[in-house]
């Protein structure tokens, strides 16, 4: 049986560069690997990711010598994905730079009753003269988008010090060496700092007092920094990789010639992936109010009730697929039945329409770009989100594609997950198994 651990699970051969920062359910490297090897890709041939990510495909086709483009409408995916495709800084001058950096914030801290909680010896000072502990601090706007709870006082200082410190240490920097560091910054808040945690859903855990930000950024950092620099020396050059900060929808951005597609685009679930981002955003500065959280929801695919607008239309897109519009009728049904009457739960049945009606668009936007017998591959997960009426996600999507000219190669199981638990009249509370897919298209 395939199963979240053995199939979805980052290999330690694999951990190079894709472990910089990955979300929890990224799929895998070796899962591109494959659909590479069997689409027949060659070098000098175009993949394309268009629901990006942390790039782990964009990733795996540089150390495999694929050409890549990878498109995301959300700034963090955007932001990582650079960083972790950037193979060609200094490496010296990035572990001269670590040092300078950790201590001068060691510094800073230890003046204002913070000290390093472990302090590794090999960081060295230069003397640098720092920021008032009054600047410490997120600005009204940004404190109203973090969900409460979310970071205790204390280690935010630190991620707020330490990125002060990469800022100043910067300043005359190239600036993707700037964002290389706050890279770290971001992985020692999210895996570390914060007080959050992912199963799989974001969620609150017991409030930590402080934490050793300025350890784990140097830990990770000097990993970043290890893992480039073999790169560097296995190979002088690798095949060019373009991110692009771009609506799948519509994919404005990209040119003809795309040989293959391997991607994951979201599932029409209760996933608001601006939430399970949101510490690492208002950190980096890239979303700072509540009208730059909306901006960024605007262009997302919708796949949950926490980016449905008045003004949006990609549902009609669908009106003439009777299976879409059956299971929408039958979430809806299932809601009054229910007496299910938030705001929230009234958006059901919309959200699955706007969702399939924006991977339409999606289609359609994408099949003039891709050359003949260029091959898909959508990584696609069933769901039962929804008052728990069944999504075939990949069923539907086959059907939607067919439709707008696409041919339907293969669906092959990539493994199960454990989806809602539920109690029915007839059995105990229990849990339920639901399909992840890869669905395989192809251009004739």
């Amino acid at each position: 049986m395939k199963t979240n651990g053995s199939r979805n699970q980052l290999r330690a051969e694999d951990a190079p560069v894709h472990d910089w920062y990955r979300f929890v359910l990224s799929y895998p490297p070796h899962l591109v690997a494959e659909y590479l090897e069997r689409f027949g890709v060659e070098p000098g041939e175009w993949v394309l990711d268009p629901f990006c990510g942390t790039g782990t495909t964009l990733v795996e086709c540089r150390k495999r010598g694929f050409s890549s483009i990878g498109t995301d409408a959300h700034p963090i995916p955007i932001f990582a994905s650079r960083v972790k495709t950037k193979w060609d800084l200094p490496v010296q001058e990035l572990r001269d730079l670590l040092g300078r950096i950790v201590r001068s914030a060691d510094e800073f801290l230890a003046g204002r009753g913070l000290p390093r909680l472990s302090l590794d010896s090999y960081l060295v000072s230069d003397g640098i003269v720092l920021y008032e502990s009054s600047e410490l601090q997120l600005s009204e706007e940004e404190r109203q988008i973090l969900p409460t709870g979310f970071i205790s006082p204390n280690p935010l200082t630190r991620l707020l010090a330490l990125r002060k410190c990469i800022e100043r240490h910067t300043v005359s920097a190239l600036t993707e060496i700037r964002h290389f560091f706050l890279l770290g910054l971001a992985h020692a808040a999210v895996n570390g700092a914060a007080n959050i945690a992912f199963g799989p859903e974001i969620y609150r855990t017991k409030a930590k007092e402080d934490y050793d930000v300025t350890g784990h950024f140097a830990r990770q950092v000097s990993g970043m920094i290890d893992d480039l620099d073999n790169i560097q020396k296995e190979r002088a050059e690798y095949p060019p990789c373009a991110v692009i900060h771009d609506d799948a929808r519509t994919l404005a951005h990209v040119e003809d010639g795309i040989s293959a597609v391997i991607t994951s685009p979201p599932y029409p679930n209760e996933k608001d992936y601006t939430r399970t981002t949101r510490v690492e955003s208002i950190l980096l500065g890239l979303i700072r109010s509540k009208q730059d959280l909306r901006a960024v929801k605007e262009t997302l695919l919708r796949s949950n009730t926490r980016n449905v607008f008045v003004k949006d239309d990609d549902g009609k897109l669908v009106e003439d697929i009777g299976s879409i519009q059956k299971i929408c009728s039958a979430i809806e049904a299932r809601r009054m039945e229910l007496a299910k009457d938030s705001g929230f739960e009234r958006l059901y049945h919309k959200v699955v329409a706007h969702y399939f009606g924006g991977m339409r668009r999606h289609f359609r936007s994408l099949f003039p770009k891709l050359r003949r017998g260029a091959k898909c591959a959508y990584v696609v997960g069933d769901q039962l989100s929804f008052l728990m009426i069944p999504i075939p996600t990949a069923t539907l999507l086959a059907e939607i594609a067919e439709q707008e000219g696409y041919k339907v190669i293969g669906c092959d199981l990539w493994r199960e997950r454990v989806g809602t638990k539920v109690r029915t009249s007839r059995t105990p509370l229990s849990s339920v198994r639901v399909q992840e897919n890869v669905l395989l298209l192809g251009k004739t």
